[in-house]
């Protein structure tokens, strides 16, 4: 069972149909070095998602959402500042459990699920 740190709650992480939670810890401190670093607040935007949520909002099928390993979050100085912190953190073995990053207009996704062949991909201008 995951526990709170000391800025995210467990329940930041439920799914928003209000089916559960199975979001896993090592998410959650993932987040919380991220947080730790940006000295800025965080915000959870989508974290854990049941199958039937996530096929609804049109995320792919077998997403790491799905598993509790994925989130995709914001703060108030943008996708690309998240983005700069979470590619420092990861080239100073900050983030051990980081598997993928991917940058969206406002917004980044992180997680520690499957092995991918890259580590980042940054949005295309």
């Amino acid at each position: 069972m995951a526990t709170d740190t000391k800025n995210f709650k467990v329940s930041e992480f439920a799914c928003k149909c209000g089916c559960g939670n199975k979001v896993q810890q090592k998410l959650i401190n993932m987040l919380q070095v991220i947080r730790d670093e940006a000295g800025i607040p965080i915000h959870v935007n989508s974290g854990y998602r049941c199958p039937a949520h996530n096929a609804k909002v049109g995320g792919v099928k077998g997403s790491q959402h799905t598993l509790g390993v994925a989130a995709d979050i914001s703060c108030s100085k943008g996708a690309k500042f998240l983005l700069k912190i979470v590619q420092e953190l990861y080239s100073q073995e900050r983030l051990p459990d980081l598997q993928f990053c991917k940058e969206y207009s406002s917004w980044i996704h992180v997680d520690c699920g499957r092995k991918r062949n890259k580590v980042f991909e940054v949005m295309k201008k």
